[in-house]
């Protein structure tokens, strides 16, 4: 007689690692990680020890993955089809799941601690923090070959002195913005842009918990970004552009897509961005690039090139004014400006931006820390999650209900 067991949910938690041990408490006050969104906005994903439950805030079900990590997971990733997902555990060992077929296609290992990961909008590439750097590498949807190995490293970012705490990425996947413990933000090109040098954010005391861009309702460009460090400052960063030079670009790009065929234009992209020089793309980059519709790719240029002529200042400082409580995580959703702090003392914010102006200001707990919070896509569900408790809390903030 042949059983098919299979394992449907987890009894118990809903968040954390339930084998550590602080003080006589279930879970350890840091561990655990991080909670996130399928791209519905109705489905959360949380990580409880080595496995992944996935919650369906309409349905009310709950099923967890038959794949497990090796150890205690501290990272999870979803691809913005909905295709793969990335597990990383605290041995740093990772595996590349297929959403929807829950097997596992690849495993690697990373060998400095991983805090962080992020697929990029387009879905080609996952940026990981790697230590004192960050990986980006190219996913399975980059390359239409089938091979063995489907992740290579597509290049790696320094420039900061100390760990890189978090990492975001603009809306057309061709800049990167990570902040790190040494107190200073960095924004680099996805590739090597001609005139280009990485810009170094420095105007905080403490390390930063949150980076985010922030985009002008002119063409989706790169207006702004905020940042946010441990002592609950908020700084908001403004790029200012020389003088018509923004709109010059813009304008020839216009025209010169107008008169060039679709093949020329292809030709055009490939020698626009380069890795080093600002040549020609080569190798998987240039045919993905050819995959790519000519306005995607007219877009990719002009937002990777735009930054060449801008200057990064302040722009306002904004306190959390949470005495004996520090900043543990942050969430923002670029589609409504709203931006979650949880801080850890058990209190999370909800903030209007630029403005700042607090929405709801709540408790989940006396002195239970916010490892994790998390806004959906249309910003309608806040997901936080509690280690010490083992706790995930669903707020919807607009009926103020939570599930």
């Amino acid at each position: 007689m042949k059983f098919n067991y299979q394992l449907k949910r987890l009894c118990g938690a809903y968040y954390g690692h339930p084998s550590s041990t602080t003080h006589g408490t279930v879970g350890s006050q840091f561990s655990g990680a991080n909670v996130i969104y399928d791209s519905s906005g109705d489905t959360v994903i949380s990580a409880v020890a080595n496995r992944v439950q996935v919650i369906n805030l309409k349905s009310h079900s709950v099923r967890t993955l038959p794949v497990e990590a090796r150890s205690n997971i501290r990272c999870i990733a979803l691809s913005p089809d909905d295709a793969l997902l990335l597990i990383v555990d605290v041995e740093n060992y990772a595996m590349i799941v297929n959403w929807h077929r829950e097997v596992v296609l690849t495993r690697l290992k990373f060998q400095k601690r991983v805090r962080q990961a992020a697929f990029s909008p387009n879905g080609y590439f996952l940026a990981v923090t790697f230590g004192k750097h960050i990986q980006v590498w190219t996913t399975p949807n980059f390359s239409e070959r089938r091979e063995m190995c489907p992740m290579s490293l597509h290049r790696t970012y320094t420039g900061q002195s100390s760990d890189v705490t978090c990492l975001t990425w603009s809306p057309d996947s061709s800049v990167l913005m990570a902040g790190s413990k040494d107190c200073t933000a960095r924004i680099w090109t996805l590739n090597t842009t001609h005139g280009y040098e990485p810009v170094t954010l420095s105007g905080h005391k403490t390390p930063i918990v949150g980076a985010y861009f922030s985009l002008s309702s002119c063409y989706d460009k790169i207006d702004s970004c905020i940042t946010v460090s441990e002592d609950g400052v908020l700084v908001t960063w403004k790029c200012h552009y020389k003088d018509g030079a923004f709109d010059s670009a813009l304008a020839t790009a216009s025209s010169q897509s107008a008169a060039i065929s679709h093949e020329e234009m292809e030709h055009a992209v490939e020698e626009a961005v380069d890795f080093f020089t600002g040549g020609a793309i080569t190798g998987d980059a240039a045919r993905a690039g050819k995959r790519r519709k000519a306005n995607e790719k007219e877009d990719w240029v002009r937002q990777a090139h735009q930054l060449v002529h801008g200057t990064w200042k302040i722009d306002g400082r904004h306190y959390f004014k949470q005495e004996r409580a520090r900043v543990t995580s942050t969430s923002y959703s670029s589609k409504n400006q709203l931006l979650a702090v949880g801080f850890s003392s058990g209190i999370f914010g909800l903030y209007e931006l630029p403005s700042v102006a607090n929405i709801h200001t709540l408790s989940v707990g006396s002195n239970q820390l916010v490892k994790t919070c998390s806004l959906n896509g249309s910003g309608d569900w806040l997901a936080l999650g509690c280690p010490s408790s083992q706790q995930l809390l669903v707020w919807e903030w607009r009926s103020e209900t939570c599930r």
